[in-house]
Parts: structure tokens; sequence; C-alpha cells
């Protein structure tokens, strides 16, 4: 169960679900949609799945720099089957043997985390199935919510594992409906009147936190929770401000989902934009009249 230190200031969205291991049913296992749409931290304590963290950190990244990330797209019917996995591990020129191993981990790990992944997820329509290795070694990340220079219209399900044997260390701070109700009136108007939902979203982001990479010392308060190795957690990342203090080998299953089978489509990011907008333009209108 992850170490969290709380913030007396921010809310306490951190949530424990105790029943979910890796061998049970998947008949068994609880969906978490509703929780993971209204903005909570999910940890699962009892969910195992047997990892070898000697071999995800001993991973040689330095020398083939293009093992750091990779992406990845497993097939429904058979993970091994990943046309994207297979050209990004041949374009990272590791030797033969290497890249046969890091391929057989990853189906492994997929073999045993996908059937609890989509229960959890019950009630979802995947578009896409997305996952990303993160093998790079993160200091000091900056304060965010998840922004993008495109709309994606898709929502997304995402789910974290620590695959190396050092804590990974986040720090999480305001959640986005806090984001807007406290930072909301530094959005431009113009670009209120005229941007998109997404520069909307990266604007209340940027005035909360800088939105630059260097400047990961911008005075909001944190939560910081130590994931130990091999611990899952889910977190929609566009609702909940968040940094990676620390962290070497992580993944990050990232399945995009029709946003139609939300429960609260209110819940997702462009929806929430849209929705300040509405607020702040009507609130500004009646203040002229």
């Amino acid at each position: 169960m992850p170490i969290i230190y709380k913030h007396p200031e921010l809310p306490d969205y951190f949530a424990k679900v105790a029943g979910v291991q890796a061998d049970s049913a998947p008949r068994d296992i609880p969906s978490i949609i509703k929780p993971y749409e209204s903005g909570r931290v999910l940890h699962f304590p009892r969910l195992d799945f047997g990892i070898d963290h000697d071999f995800w950190t001993a991973l040689p990244t330095d020398t083939y720099g293009r093992l750091k990330k990779l992406s990845s797209t497993p097939a429904a019917d058979d993970p091994s089957h990943d046309p994207v996995l297979d050209r990004r591990l041949m374009e990272a020129e590791a030797p033969k043997g290497l890249a046969r191993r890091l391929k057989r981990e990853i189906v492994r790990l997929y073999e045993r985390v996908l059937p609890v992944y989509e229960a959890l997820f019950h009630g979802y329509r995947f578009t896409r199935r997305q996952v990303v290795w993160r093998l790079n070694t993160i200091r000091n990340e900056n304060l965010h919510v998840d922004t993008y220079t495109t709309e994606f219209k898709d929502h997304f399900a995402r789910l974290f594992i620590n695959l190396d044997d050092q804590p990974r260390i986040w720090m999480t701070s305001w959640s986005l409906d806090d984001l807007y109700q406290r930072f909301g009136g530094a959005i431009p108007p113009e670009l209120l009147a005229r941007g998109g939902s997404s520069d909307i979203h990266a604007a209340v982001n940027e005035a909360a936190f800088g939105g630059k990479s260097t400047i990961w010392w911008d005075g909001q308060p944190r939560h910081v929770a130590y994931f130990d190795p091999g611990e899952v957690w889910a977190v929609d990342s566009r609702q909940v401000a968040h940094q990676i203090f620390y962290g070497r080998r992580a993944v990050s299953i990232d399945f995009f989902v029709d946003p139609e089978s939300m429960i609260k489509r209110k819940r997702h990011y462009l929806v929430a934009a849209e929705r300040f907008r509405a607020a702040a333009l009507g609130a500004a209108q009646a203040a002229a009249e």
C-alpha cells in the first residue's frame, strides 16, 4: 500500500480498492468507473502481478536510448500480436536476445494485467488499445494536469504499475474543478471567447503551474505518495494535477474510451472546459448588463 503524506489544504481524493487480486475472476472484480470519473486516485493494496523487478531495473536504457519509452498496442485476442511494439523494439537496435526477453516480459505482464484492467473498467467501450512503457528516469517533473496540442474527443482509462525496485514518488495537487475555481479568472477573455476547449484546459494549467517543465517550484500545495515496487494505481491524469518527483520504470495502460460510455459525460476534460467557458462568459455578460 502506498505511503501517502496528505496536505491539509488539499482535498483527500485517495481511495483504497482492497478486494482486487491478480488471480481474481473478472466477474468478481468491481468496476471502478464511477470513482475514477469522479477524480479519485485509486490504489490496490492486494494487487500483485509477480513482476520481475530485477529485470526491469537492469534494462540498459542509457545504452539503448530508444528503449526509454515504448509504445504498444496489444491485440485483444493475442497480446503477443503487437506490430507497434515490434517496430519500436526494432528501432531501438538493442541486441536480439535482449529484445526477445523484453517482449516476453511485456507479453507475460499483459496476460496477467489486461483481464484485471478490463474488469476494473467494465462498462467502457474501448476504441483504441494503447500502452506506454516508461523506462526512463524522471526527476522533478513539473506539476500539471495532462494537456495536449490537439483535442482528444475520446476519454481514457489510465492504470499505472511501478516496475522498478525503488518507489515511484508522485506529488499531486488540485483537481481540475479546483483549478477552474481558483485560477480560471486568469484565462484571457479573448481565449475564453474564441479558443478551443483544449486551449482553455491548457490555459488553466499554465495559470496554476506555469506551464513549463522548468517551473516545478510553483508554490502550490502537494500530497506526496510513495508507490512501492509492483504497486498499481488508477487516476484520470487530466483531472488531478500531478508530478513524478522520482521514478525509473513504470507502465501506463491508456486504452481510449468512447465518451458515450462514460457514466458522467461531464467529467470529460473538454466538457469541463466548455462548462467553465459558458459560466465565465455568462457571468461577464451579466456584469455588463
